[in-house]
């Protein structure tokens, strides 16, 4: 394949256009490519929480279509002919103990072959659609045997029912497709999304993903108890609207706003841990409420205001979700280190409460007792405990956390700089033109996290972000995430 252009890529991505990629193999780097793909798409429409069942689908159908290839290839190696019954039997089992699982062992034939797999995204209208071209024709009695596992996926409940009752001795355990079926219903893409057929020579696997996964009734219904969930959130309580318009006020004494502080221990306590997990005057340590106030400034008090009473309403009201603000606190830091190292000092005391917020929607999310939700996560064996991710929920009811989060901000009346940031941290291209440098911040600064999380990889960040921050060099970029990992943990160990 020729070396990609990750700027058209991007401009092609943005403009709705199709994106199609030939190769011969599939190796990590084309498996990283098509992840970066898919990540961006679905941020675009607010759909990244499908994105390591999309990838997990999409490998599946990747390596189908390989696997498809290298059999014939390795026939030929072998002279034998696959539409002769006799030399099939006899060939599929010397590939199934010789291939499948190696196919390293056979890539150098399949680059000196005709042989090659294709992937086609393509937006259309509201739906994306995927897909995989490989130009080996399907043998009537590999569509048979596909017929019938899709048929019986579409009956099964979960993978240990697929692994009882599908089992093929030709190709391996033939549970593929079946992981696929069920991974796309997850994700509330009807199986009949799911095509194979054959096209001539070539075998074409699509996938169609709409934008609404769920019925509209139940979208209807489901954002009506968000909304209504919110809607009982509490306001501010008074003594934050004073302090906050006291802040605003060039007449206000420092004094003043200082006592009023520190009348509310757990506002103090607040005060003083915020402002030293900032970093604001690195090497100093903030301990009284009046240093604060005069260190950081009233425009950082008053963000800070506004960020200890959120989280104080919402632990108050719902479980307290301690792995979310971790998060949250590490991405504040990140996105003020980014803005200082830009420059960009018109947002750099925005960007830190933008980063202490943008999540909030997860929590009201993970709350919110939605018995769509518990079905869905009955699904899933491994989930114990709390929850600490929303992806169960998002996939379930088909509404992503950016966008509860940017209602919540404005139930709150949020500055609207702030209801940007929260609404489209995930889809900074979404965001109007004058919040795009706090929009870009705090998804690079998420994407940093989540790449340390092992959620994202370099490939999967926008490019008009990565060209806007100069980051387009990965080893240059690397470097930075390490040095930010590097600050923080001293500034952690140092609080």
């Amino acid at each position: 394949m020729k070396k990609l252009n990750k700027p058209k890529l991007t401009e092609k991505i943005h403009r709705h256009e199709p994106i199609k990629l030939s190769f011969k193999y599939i190796d990590e780097d084309i498996l990283i490519i098509t992840n970066s793909i898919l990540a961006r798409i679905l941020a675009e429409t607010d759909q990244i929480y499908l994105l390591n069942t999309a990838i997990t689908v999409m490998r599946e159908i990747l390596v189908n279509a390989l696997k498809a290839n290298a059999k014939r290839v390795y026939f030929k190696k072998l002279n034998l002919d696959i539409n002769n019954p006799q030399d099939y039997e006899r060939g599929i089992a010397d590939f199934k103990n010789n291939i499948i699982g190696e196919f390293d062992l056979i890539e150098s034939d399949l680059n000196n072959s005709d042989y090659f797999v294709e992937t086609l995204f393509h937006e259309q209208n509201i739906r994306l659609v995927i897909q995989v071209s490989n130009n080996s024709p399907i043998l009537p009695e590999e569509m048979e045997r596909i017929q019938y596992r899709i048929q019986k996926a579409v009956t099964l409940k979960d993978f240990t029912d697929a692994y009882e009752d599908i089992q093929d001795s030709t190709e391996g355990a033939g549970l593929g497709i079946v992981l696929t079926i069920l991974l796309l219903n997850n994700m509330g893409v009807d199986a009949r999304n799911f095509k194979i057929a054959r096209k001539g020579n070539l075998t074409v696997t699509s996938i169609t993903i709409p934008r609404e996964l769920k019925p509209q009734e139940v979208v209807t219904l489901v954002k009506e108890k968000i909304l209504a969930e919110i809607e009982g959130i509490p306001t501010f309580p008074e003594n934050i609207l004073v302090l906050q318009r006291l802040c605003n006020d060039p007449d206000a004494s420092i004094e003043e706003i200082s006592r009023r502080i520190s009348s509310d221990p757990a506002l103090t306590t607040d005060i003083i841990k915020l402002s030293n997990s900032a970093g604001f005057v690195p090497g100093k340590r903030i301990e009284t409420v009046s240093t604060a106030v005069m260190t950081i400034g009233l425009k950082n008090v008053n963000a800070i205001l506004l960020a200890s009473s959120a989280r104080r309403i919402l632990n108050e009201r719902y479980t307290t979700y301690e792995q979310i603000w971790t998060h949250c606190n590490r991405t504040a830091f990140y996105a003020r280190s980014i803005a200082l190292k830009f420059k960009l000092t018109s947002i750099y005391e925005n960007v830190y409460i933008a980063g202490l917020l943008h999540d909030l929607g997860k929590i009201i999310l993970l709350a919110t007792d939605l018995p769509l939700t518990e079905k869905i996560a009955e699904i899933v064996q491994d989930r114990k405990g709390p929850a600490s991710s929303s992806v169960i929920e998002e996939m379930a009811i088909g509404i992503s956390h950016s966008t509860i989060g940017g209602m919540v901000a404005e139930k709150w009346y949020f500055p609207d700089y702030l209801v940007a940031a929260i609404r489209y941290h995930h889809s900074p291209q979404n965001a109007d033109e004058k919040f795009r440098d706090i929009v870009y911040t705090v998804y690079l600064a998420n994407m940093i996290c989540g790449i340390e999380g092992r959620r994202y990889s370099y490939p999967y960040i926008d490019d008009t972000v990565l060209e806007y921050f100069k980051m387009e060099d990965p080893e240059e970029f690397e470097s930075y995430r390490t040095l930010l990992k590097k600050q923080y943990e001293n500034l952690i160990t140092t609080n």
